[in-house]
């Protein structure tokens, strides 16, 4: 075989490794540059526009309607997470209710006095924080997270490892999967599995509880 085509066919192989992404690493890496704060990423871009795979990422972005739209208590679990994976002891989530704007929802940001600082605005059909909400939080927040390596001190109770899993099946499940049974490993991590609507496994993946986020 000549050395040319040696070298095309080895491409290939590389380029068909890197694109097959196993599902447990779709939860772990989505929308990793549309925002540089932690508030927005997640560790690696949770709330982001845009993923690794061009413009919209896996997901197509905002572009990507869901099987079944977002619900508020859906809306406030999402909000309650990404609070939570900021560390942000200033905040917390207020009331979640319908818009008067069709199509969307509005969960309200509370400061620790109870006063309302801002109104993040969901979309229903995406299950998306609006672009709008996003660049008001970024410019609410600052950059969060100054002490990087801080992240890796924490540890997520059992609460805290169900709400931030719940979270990631709303946010990338589509409406179709939900969380199912959340229970800690001896070693100190979590498993975790993903049921379709009608109770039947379809993935299960294991958690660490500094990150919360799955491991590979």
């Amino acid at each position: 075989m000549k050395r040319k085509t040696t070298l095309k066919l080895a491409a290939a192989l590389i380029a068909t490794t890197m694109i097959a992404t196993p599902f447990a690493a779709t939860y772990a890496s989505p929308g990793e540059r549309e925002h540089k704060g932690e508030y927005m990423r997640g560790e690696h871009g949770e709330y982001g526009e845009h993923g690794k795979y061009g413009k919209g990422g896996m997901f197509h972005g905002e572009g990507r309607a869901r099987a079944v739209p977002l619900t508020i208590d859906e809306a406030r679990t999402l909000v309650d997470a990404m609070l939570l994976k900021m560390g942000e002891p200033n905040l917390k989530t207020g009331d979640a209710k319908a818009s008067e704007q069709a199509g969307k929802i509005d969960v309200v940001l509370l400061n620790v006095s109870g006063d309302v600082v801002e109104v993040l605005k969901f979309d229903e059909k995406t299950g998306r924080m609006d672009r709008g909400s996003r660049h008001d939080l970024r410019k609410l927040i600052g950059k969060p997270n100054k002490d990087k390596a801080a992240r890796f001190d924490r540890k997520f109770t059992a609460d805290q490892m169900t709400l931030l899993a719940n979270a990631m099946v709303i946010r990338f499940g589509n409406g179709e999967l939900k969380l199912g049974d959340i229970t800690e490993t001896p070693r100190g991590t979590y498993t975790a599995t993903v049921t379709n609507q009608a109770g039947d496994i379809v993935r299960e993946m294991e958690l660490s509880s500094v990150t919360g986020r799955p491991i590979s």
